[in-house]
């Protein structure tokens, strides 16, 4: 039985792709002559003749052309073979925390960067209050964290600003001989600090009508109509009224909400893609 060595069809395919030896050559890190010694050894194996020179190029034969699918399959069942007894690569665990309000109408392009960045290694990804996930990331139970506070967390990367406005069910009001009705989450939360700040400021009289456990769950009650709420400009789901955006003057910003990420050293390159992620959704 004839034998074909593999670096004989690496030459040959090289060939009939670049269409030169000198570049063919290149493309495999050998010399021209020894690419055209293992074309005459191939062909000599073969008994045919698989290249001819033109005047400007070489060329395939009709022998070569016929020969080249199945040079092409050699080395692709080689390279699979050797695939096939390699070790499972253990590609890691990447354990990643996401604040509630961290543009959530975005998530499925958010999850499709992640897996993009992760490169097979396995995500675990808790979506919840910044709270919460501080306390994580305190006790190392996170690799990254994406949370917001008003006050930046030490060696954190700012990822995004937004502003916060008021937001309510369309047709809602206010009563305006009685407290206002506030749906927020429960303590801890920078949204809900901003938001009592900005009307302690104003001295508005309110009353937190219903602290919620978490974002869709205020945004659920502020659809049933339970009072007023507090969310950053990409946490506002279409169906709720802006109303800032009817009443500037009576309803002005609580301020702007910083998003920012902690990350383990090997984690660092991920938050600044995340950034570059956010700002350009942003535009």
């Amino acid at each position: 039985m004839n034998h074909l060595d593999p670096n004989w069809l690496h030459s040959f395919v090289a060939i009939a792709e670049h269409g030169a030896l000198a570049r063919a050559a290149t493309r495999v890190h050998r010399s021209p002559s020894a690419l055209s010694l293992q074309l005459k050894q191939l062909e000599s194996t073969l008994g045919a003749r698989l290249v001819e020179r033109t005047t400007r190029r070489l060329q395939l034969t009709e022998e070569g052309q016929r020969f080249l699918p199945y040079a092409r399959e050699l080395l692709d069942l080689q390279q699979a073979a050797l695939q096939a007894l390699q070790p499972p690569v253990e590609r890691g665990l990447w354990r990643i925390g996401l604040s509630e309000y961290f543009m959530p109408a975005r998530l499925k392009g958010l999850l499709a960067l992640l897996e993009e960045q992760a490169d097979g290694a396995r995500l675990e990804v808790t979506w919840s209050r910044s709270g919460e996930l501080q306390r994580q990331w305190k006790e190392g139970a996170l690799d990254l964290a994406i949370v917001s506070a008003t006050t930046p967390p030490a060696d954190a990367l700012l990822v995004a600003r937004e502003s916060l406005v008021w937001v309510a069910a369309p047709g809602f009001h206010a009563s305006p001989n009685r407290p206002l009705p506030l749906v927020l989450l429960a303590d801890s939360c920078p949204v809900r600090d901003m938001a009592l700040a900005a009307l302690a400021r104003r001295g508005v009289a309110h009353d937190v009508r219903l602290a919620c456990s978490g974002s869709q769950a205020v945004v659920t009650a502020l659809r049933a109509g339970w009072g007023i709420g507090c969310l950053n400009v990409s946490a506002v789901p279409p169906d709720l009224v802006v109303l800032s955006a009817t009443d500037a003057k009576r309803w002005p910003s609580p301020g702007r909400l910083g998003f920012h990420a902690l990350a383990q050293p090997p984690m660092a390159r991920v938050a600044k893609r995340l950034k570059g992620w956010a700002t350009a959704g942003a535009t």
